[in-house]
């Protein structure tokens, strides 16, 4: 089953300040976006279902008084809007672009939006290298003033859906066969002040664009070892690394202090998922769901399963998948044990080499295609 990558864990718009300040930062209206010349999407690829999309925020405001739903800036925890985000692997750059992708956006909207009777903004941003799209869907009912729904089961069928639209569209590279969340208490993220500031304004940190892009690669099936990892970060995303050690930092691309030099950041700054321990959990767990996945293959193709050894019944004929190949003319599996053997061994040779890849010096550069 197809899963594809979508976030939900930006801080919800408690406050009408919020919320018009990330309608402007989702737009590309913020003052300090128009001083730095920070163009975010374009006029074809943004709209709303259920409201005027150039008057998003006063549209749900008026939504929620004809519900009876007050809302005050003395009412702190009174939640106005949800934000979230679906986003394509830069390997599918080639065959998806900024208006296939607000096509899928639009369906993405109508299914999780409109159908629930929730009024929703949604745009594709043309200014990073992976094409992605940003939502703020209204947290008000317009027909029945209830509170939009939003849990793990709702991201559960919001990655499915996505997932399928990912195949329809040929885009394989976006979607994984596992699923998982982006929730900070399982992943143990560590926010800053200033970070859990910047979300409080509608604004996504250096440090969310890392965590988005190390996750993905993580979960990318083209990825077995840390050192895969490592290696698809810099090509596919630009971020640079340095690996000393059970230490890993990495560098935002275009995140500069005043001096104008990349900033690095630790993983351990990030979250336990971002440092050596945590990608190398994180893969070990994929890798124990392919193995299982790939076994159920194997004993399909041995023609005996565990129920039918127990009952004296042959198995039905199958495919082995993933890495497993056949030999001996086709009866036989080849042996596990063999297998992994040589996979701890091109493991331990791959971190060798990214260690050493990791000490030679790194020229950061834009590669296009934004």
């Amino acid at each position: 089953m197809p899963f594809g990558n979508v976030k939900v864990n930006y801080a919800p718009c408690k406050s009408v300040g919020s919320l018009k300040n990330s309608v402007d930062y989702m737009l590309g209206k913020q003052k300090s976006q128009i001083k730095s010349g920070v163009v975010k999407t374009a006029p074809d690829l943004y709209s709303a279902l259920g409201c005027n999309r150039d008057n998003f925020a006063n549209s749900i405001l008026v939504t929620r008084k004809l519900n009876n739903k007050s809302y005050s800036r003395l009412k702190k925890e009174e939640v106005l809007a949800h934000k979230l985000s679906i986003s394509f692997h830069p390997d599918d750059n080639s065959k998806v672009n900024h208006r296939l992708a607000f096509q899928i956006a639009q369906q993405f909207a109508e299914e999780f939006g409109e159908k629930k009777g929730h009024e929703v903004l949604f745009a594709v941003h043309t200014d990073t290298k992976h094409i992605h799209a940003h939502f703020i869907i209204s947290n008000c009912n317009i027909n029945t003033g209830k509170s939009y729904r939003r849990n793990k089961k709702s991201l559960y069928e919001m990655s499915e859906f996505f997932g399928q639209q990912c195949v329809e569209y040929g885009l394989t590279n976006s979607v994984r066969d596992s699923f998982y969340t982006h929730d900070s208490e399982t992943q143990k993220v560590r926010e800053t002040l200033p970070e859990k500031e910047m979300k409080k304004r509608g604004a996504e940190t250096f440090k969310d664009e890392l965590r988005d892009v190390i996750l993905q690669e993580i979960e990318s099936p083209t990825n077995r070892t840390f050192a895969d990892v490592i290696r698809a970060l810099q090509q596919n995303w630009n971020v640079e690394t340095r690996v000393a050690g059970n230490t890993v930092s990495y560098k935002h691309p275009e995140y500069r202090d005043k001096n104008n030099n990349l900033v690095s950041v630790r993983g351990s700054k990030l979250g336990e998922l971002f440092t050596r321990k945590g990608i190398e959990d994180g893969i070990a767990k994929k890798r124990k769901q392919q193995y299982t996945h790939s076994s159920t293959g194997i004993e399909a193709v041995m023609g005996t399963s565990r129920d039918d050894e127990r009952t004296g019944q042959a198995g039905i004929g199958g495919q082995v998948s993933g890495d497993f190949a056949l030999c001996d003319g086709g009866t036989n599996a080849q042996s596990l044990d063999r297998f992994y053997e040589r996979y701890a061994k091109r493991v331990a040779d791959d971190e060798r080499a990214a260690v050493e890849h990791a000490k030679r010096p790194k020229r950061v550069h834009n590669k296009g295609a934004r």
